[in-house]
């Protein structure tokens, strides 16, 4: 009977820890889809979720880098900015939730020649200097016709 008990309280204790520990004050982003091949035209799409502690992403920093892979590089002065940072808009503050990042064809499209491939890395700093892990995404295909 004594055993019963003490795994009842070790189990509840256990499930009690974990359940403190599932958010971090730092926050933590992850890629929940992004479109891997971008036909001429067309436009990236990446969902993200995030969680923390403190629910205070809410008017931090997001940041994007784009890294060409291809082989053959572009002539200088041709390539677009491949840092992208911007201020996430406010909403009310939540432990978890999901974004959306969005990219034009027209900013994605570097050659006339051939099919762009790119990395993706993106990375969080809420509105108190917390930064996240960067992340990066799978190889993405843009389609140069």
């Amino acid at each position: 009977m004594k055993i019963r008990s003490f795994l009842a309280i070790t189990l509840l204790v256990a499930a009690v820890s974990c359940n403190k520990s599932k958010f971090q004050t730092k926050p933590q982003i992850s890629i929940e889809s992004i479109n891997s091949l971008i036909p001429a035209g067309g436009g990236l799409d990446a969902k993200l979720k995030f969680t923390q502690k403190n629910g205070s992403l809410s008017g931090g920093t997001f940041t994007a880098i784009r890294n060409r892979l291809n082989q053959q590089p572009l002539p200088p002065g041709t390539g677009s900015t491949d840092t992208l940072v911007n201020n996430i808009p406010s909403f009310p503050d939540k432990n978890q939730g999901e974004f959306e990042f969005t990219l034009d064809y027209s900013y994605l499209h570097e050659s006339d020649q051939q099919n762009d491939t790119f990395l993706f890395k993106f990375a969080v700093v809420d509105r108190n200097g917390n930064k996240s892990d960067t992340i990066s995404s799978s190889k993405v295909v843009v389609l140069f016709q």
